[in-house]
């Protein structure tokens, strides 16, 4: 899907997204010129200490005319170049950085002079050594802008798929009842996918190797998404491999606010269950119980036999709810109608809440996958 069918907006929400993306841009720019000159002191400080205003001028003038124009120059070509791959995108695209990253200080060069501030006589050698950093730093910022935005795009084309998709399922009550699961999983990845790339991209200049732990983790979930678009039903032990990396994935995000701890016997893990349905109930513990308080949150897992049933219990220590509260749609809500729609009356799901928090338990039928 082009980045340009991903991006688009009605008239005015399109105004108020471009005000606060100018503002935006003009904030981190400012900053970001101010951070290099901060650089900058550390090795020439005696330079710019004889003129300190006039250096935060010059960083300020260079890291706008650069920044701004490729802020607001690269998006909407990278959208029309997205259409195409290998050397008809790349080629172009990297053109495109090139030429920023020389005009942008061209520009800048040319204001300095005009101001003045450089000696007569070395335009050209003041531009030469700015623009070779220019161009390095254009590039690495370009390309990795693009991947990103790539990434959500295609994330933004999957969920028009599976709505798409979800409108066109039989009425039988097994297949809505899965329509309708897909339907909140595509509501949800989104918003946890970019999350997760932000938080890889902040960890790559400081721990290189919890963010690649993280990469690997989002591409097991990635495999897991896809996979079980194919089969309603996985085994306990890949739900529970799910459940941990998202689980572990979030707590990169929220640190020592999530706390959480898995029961499960190993001569469980082959049992069956439904696709994403111990992750519904993890979700719903980390929305209410650990992402709304400051002081975070505990989540504990325990799975148990019953004789011929499955017991998935969900435990954490949030403010708690009652079936009263569950609204149509809500993910708990599908969770009830997928395991109904799947077993019957020999499945049901259970919720509790207490003085220690709120509790959530599906029992299902002992089915190992072969």
């Amino acid at each position: 899907m082009p980045l340009s069918d991903a991006f688009r907006t009605d008239p005015a929400a399109g105004q108020e997204s471009l005000s606060r993306r100018i503002l935006l841009t003009l904030a981190v720019n400012s900053a970001l010129g101010l951070g290099i000159l901060a650089i900058y002191t550390v090795f020439e400080f005696k330079d710019i200490a004889r003129s300190p205003w006039t250096h935060v001028l010059l960083y300020q003038i260079y890291t706008h005319c650069t920044g701004d124009l490729a802020a607001f120059l690269l998006p909407p070509i990278a959208c029309r170049l997205s259409r195409y791959s290998g050397w008809r995108l790349w080629l172009p695209y990297l053109a495109l950085l090139i030429l920023v990253g020389v005009t942008g200080p061209l520009l800048a060069t040319s204001v300095a002079f005009l101001l003045p501030v450089f000696p007569a006589g070395t335009f050209w050698t003041v531009f030469s050594s700015v623009a070779e950093i220019s161009v390095l730093i254009t590039i690495m910022i370009g390309a990795a802008m693009y991947l990103v935005e790539s990434m959500k795009a295609r994330v933004q084309a999957t969920t028009l798929q599976l709505r798409t998709q979800q409108l066109e399922r039989e009425r039988a009550s097994k297949l809505a009842a899965e329509a309708r699961f897909d339907s909140l999983q595509s509501r949800l990845q989104p918003h946890f996918l970019f999350n997760t790339i932000n938080s890889i991209l902040a960890l790559l200049p400081e721990d290189a190797k919890r963010a690649e732990e993280m990469l690997e983790r989002l591409a097991r979930l990635l495999r897991f998404a896809l996979d079980s678009q194919q089969a309603p039903v996985v085994r306990l032990r890949d739900e529970l491999r799910l459940v941990n990396d998202y689980l572990e994935i979030e707590r990169t995000r929220f640190g020592s606010r999530l706390r959480f701890q898995i029961d499960a016997p190993p001569e469980l893990t082959s049992v069956e269950v439904p696709a994403y349905a111990l992750q519904t109930l993890i979700e719903n513990s980390m929305k209410h119980a650990v992402a709304t308080r400051r002081e975070g949150g505990f989540i504990a897992v325990k799975i148990a036999r019953d004789g011929d049933a499955l017991i998935v219990e969900v435990r954490d220590d949030g403010p708690g709810f009652s079936r009263q509260a569950l609204r149509a749609g809500h993910g708990l809500d599908m969770l009830e109608q997928r395991l109904e729609a799947l077993y019957g009356s020999m499945a049901s799901i259970e919720i509790g809440a207490g003085q220690d928090g709120a509790c959530v338990r599906f029992r299902l039928p002992v089915l190992v996958k072969a």
